[in-house]
């Protein structure tokens, strides 16, 4: 396994049990002790390290109550909310109505205006903007058996004039399952009305992020590697796990620092659960040039080591990025890692930068029992029943698997640090954006020609492979592996580009075409229809020049 043999459980354990020993809600003090621990740790390693102050817009549950009050009076136990807004301090009173699941929610036949809805399934963002469209006063999240903490705004970071009316408008709680099973048994008797009240912290709140360098010798590159430190509840293996790991592969990395070719810059991020990743969004505005300069590869971590966790085949990687950590994975585990596109969360906030990415979420348990409710926004897969609840202990953690993971963590570092060239294949990531290029086209939509991209498109994976790029030096190798991918990514992945950050919803290759299904809806003589063209036009625009310009680069 190489340089992942020499992680240390004891000090991975030592780690854990200072960074969980108290609640790190974005900004408070309990997440400052972590931070200072990290800081006093890498430190001691011999580490750059820099702490820096932000004002993020945080939330977080405080107080809620949830009352029935007609036809009988009864006390629900309930939870609130991240960044969802308050009631009055009376709360607000409303008839109830059951209206489905969070994750198909239709409210076609529904009338919910001025009523509190009751949704089945763990609080996501697209209930969230749902509920407000339809005039819900309310809403009430009927979570599995345990009832988990969430975020539910759409919003990446901090807003801007644009963004900043999407924030949730709707109070919100969450109940479990067993109150939930009882509230539609009710509904379905008969009218029934409640009183929800929630008094969130929501305010703009200063939030630190660190970051600890550790220079190369040969080149000024480096790769980020990044975790969030805040927190829900104690969070053991959310994320103090992932955190433990940061400071142990830190620790390996600089014991062999005169190894290194590239640098390493660890990162440590707070408002990821509270301000729907503040943190790091933080960061990438306002480190922007040196990022995209820099930064060859962004490799993140999240809630690792956790009992049971024996899928390893269903982590997430970047078309460019997976055949490494396919091998990462094969090499030092034999798992036989499957394509999974890299996903919007866990901190991806640097897309735009067309930062080359892979990992988060590394282990994850079977969907199954307990942890079928998680599950359901996971693919089928679980982080574990007490995720985002007050049962993430350090009880949850397989010492076994914590070694495993960390392990693998650390020999990705390693290659990434120290292999003479950049691991990564701009020709899968063309091939990706060529792909999606014709499934668009597959949809037969007029109005939009997307020939000539499609084309192109084809031919810059075929010229990339056939470029004979390995015969060149590491140093112009790398040079050009790195605009490849700068170029290619961007538009892969985002729709606002380079200099602003996306909703926290899902998304698919070539994202900025997304809207050309709905193109197709509108009546072509109405302004929508031509409205909605010139935006697809200049996105098409903006994909081809991206391809054109990894074409020159091929050449120059």
């Amino acid at each position: 396994m190489g340089i992942g043999k020499s992680v240390s459980l004891p000090e991975l354990q030592r780690h854990l049990e200072s960074i969980a020993s108290t609640v790190r809600l974005s900004g408070t003090p309990g997440e400052a002790v972590a931070f200072d621990y990290v800081e006093k740790q890498l430190k001691s390693f011999g580490y750059t390290v820099n702490r820096y102050e932000a004002e993020a817009l945080i939330g977080y549950p405080i107080e809620s109550t949830l009352a029935l009050t007609a036809p009988e009076a009864a006390d629900v136990h309930c939870n609130g909310y991240a960044l969802t807004p308050a009631t009055p301090v009376q709360g607000v009173e409303a008839e109830l109505i059951h209206v489905g699941s969070s994750l198909s929610l239709n409210y076609d036949g529904f009338d919910a205006r001025g009523k509190i809805v009751v949704v089945e399934g763990i609080a996501i963002e697209d209930a969230a903007v749902a509920a407000a469209r339809a005039g819900a006063v309310g809403q009430i999240f009927i979570n599995p058996d345990h009832i988990h903490e969430m975020c539910i705004s759409p919003v990446w970071g901090t807003p801007n004039p644009e963004t900043a009316p999407m924030l949730p408008s709707v109070p919100a709680v969450g109940i479990a399952r067993e109150d939930g099973e009882r509230l539609k048994r009710l509904i379905a008797a008969g009218p029934i009305r409640a009183r929800l009240m929630t008094q969130p912290h929501r305010a703009w709140t200063k939030i630190p992020t660190l970051t600890a360098d550790l220079p190369g010798k040969v080149e000024d590159d480096y790769v980020l590697f990044s975790g969030h430190i805040d927190s829900w509840h104690y969070g053991a293996m959310d994320n103090g796990t992932a955190n433990a790991t940061q400071v142990e592969v830190a620790r390996l990395l600089a014991e062999r620092k005169g190894d290194l070719r590239r640098g390493v810059r660890l990162a440590f991020w707070s408002g990821h659960s509270h301000g729907r990743y503040a943190g790091s969004t933080w960061y990438a505005d306002n480190f922007w040039s040196d990022l995209h300069e820099r930064c060859v590869c962004h490799v993140n971590i999240d809630s690792v080591g956790a009992k049971g966790a024996t899928i390893l085949d269903g982590t997430s990687s970047m078309a460019s990025t997976f055949g490494f950590a396919r091998s990462v994975l094969g090499d030092t585990v034999g798992a036989d890692l499957k394509y999974h596109r890299k996903g919007r969360s866990s901190d991806q906030s640097f897309w735009g930068h067309g930062i080359p990415a892979l990992f988060g979420a590394l282990s994850l348990r079977p969907g199954t029992g307990d942890d079928a409710g998680v599950a359901e926004i996971f693919g089928g897969t679980s982080l574990g029943w007490w995720w985002h609840t007050k049962e993430d202990l350090i009880d949850k953690i397989d010492p076994e698997f914590f070694v495993r993971d960390a392990a693998i963590y650390a020999e990705t570092l390693w290659r990434l640090c120290t292999l003479e060239r950049l691991p990564f294949d701009a020709a899968a990531e063309a091939q990706e954006v060529a792909d999606a290029i014709e499934r668009y086209r597959g949809l037969g939509i007029d109005g939009i020609d997307l020939a000539g991209v499609a084309s192109q498109a084809a031919e810059l994976s075929t010229a990339i492979r056939s470029a004979n790029l390995a015969d060149q030096s590491a140093s112009n190798f790398n040079t050009v592996s790195k605009s490849l991918n700068r170029l290619l990514i961007a538009v892969n992945y985002t729709q606002q580009g380079p200099f602003h950050h996306d909703l926290a919803v899902e998304t698919r290759p070539l994202p900025g075409l997304m809207q050309l299904e709905q193109l197709g809806k509108f009546d072509r003589s109405g302004d929508d229809w031509h409205f909605l063209r010139a935006k697809l036009v200049r996105e098409r625009n903006r994909i081809e020049h991206a391809i054109r310009s990894a074409a020159r680069q091929l050449t120059a």
